[in-house]
């Protein structure tokens, strides 16, 4: 009897809650969250500012890579040059030995 009177209604989920209890929790970080991010916020000016700076650093740091990426392949070309050039100077050594 019991459960029929339960289910007359349906037997519902209990919702999430759209925001989570900051109770419990350590005061010192709720506080410092919040104003973390109250300096979040800002106006669709700054926002736009915000964006092309990123945008500028994105790029800036894109060149730094492939410069990098240059630098590193003449390095690895080098080397292996250098190494060329050993191992033909040694087997001349041999050849001289001979």
């Amino acid at each position: 009897n019991q459960s029929h009177k339960n289910h007359r209604n349906g037997i519902k989920k209990s919702r999430r809650p759209r925001k989570m209890s900051m109770e419990g929790m350590n005061k010192k970080f709720v506080r410092n969250q919040a104003f973390a991010k109250k300096g979040l916020r800002c106006s669709p000016e700054e926002k736009e500012k915000r964006l092309a700076q990123q945008k500028e650093a994105q790029k800036k740091m894109e060149e730094k890579k492939a410069h990098e990426k240059v630098q590193r392949l003449k390095e690895l070309q080098e080397e292996k040059e250098r190494a060329a050039l050993k191992k033909a100077k040694s087997k001349k050594e041999v050849k001289e030995d001979e």
